[in-house]
């Protein structure tokens, strides 16, 4: 008995743990995503909320074009672990995730599906990846640019 019950438990820990890294992203609304303080913003003036600049790491969609894009599902893993899956409806995807290596990858929500991921270092300032999606399904554009609140290299 005793041994079905520790494999019962650590069946729906493991689980748990799982699905404890996915949600849906509810624009504006900050939420904490398996410990990792997410937001999906950019769209009118809630994307000049002072909020935003105090989390480290910004994703932005974009087309080829400089236009963003929206509804995609986002993942930011570390170390190859999943760290965050959500489905965003706005072009911007903030973390405050520590500082370290990642990889974000976007994949497009219905219509052409694409998806393209970004890997990069993140520190204690803003920095700004931006994920581009060509209209044709080749290779992505990933622009990794320095810290939002200066323009140091």
């Amino acid at each position: 008995m005793r041994l079905f019950l520790i494999s019962t438990i650590t069946a729906f820990s493991v689980v748990a743990a799982f699905t404890a890294t996915r949600a849906l992203a509810v624009q504006d609304t900050p939420t904490s995503i398996n410990g990792v303080d997410t937001v999906c913003t950019g769209v009118g003036s809630a994307k000049d909320d002072p909020r935003w600049k105090d989390y480290p790491v910004k994703i932005v969609l974009a087309t080829a074009g400089g236009a963003d894009l929206a509804n995609a599902h986002i993942s930011l893993s570390k170390g190859g672990q999943p760290l965050v899956e959500t489905d965003c409806d706005a072009p911007w995807i903030l973390f405050k995730a520590p500082p370290g290596k990642y990889t974000a990858t976007a994949t497009l929500i219905g219509g052409s599906g694409q998806s393209h991921s970004a890997t990069f270092t993140s520190g204690s300032a803003q920095k700004e990846i931006t994920i581009t999606f060509k209209a044709n399904s080749g290779p992505p554009s990933v622009s990794d640019t320095r810290p939002a609140a200066s323009a140091s290299p």
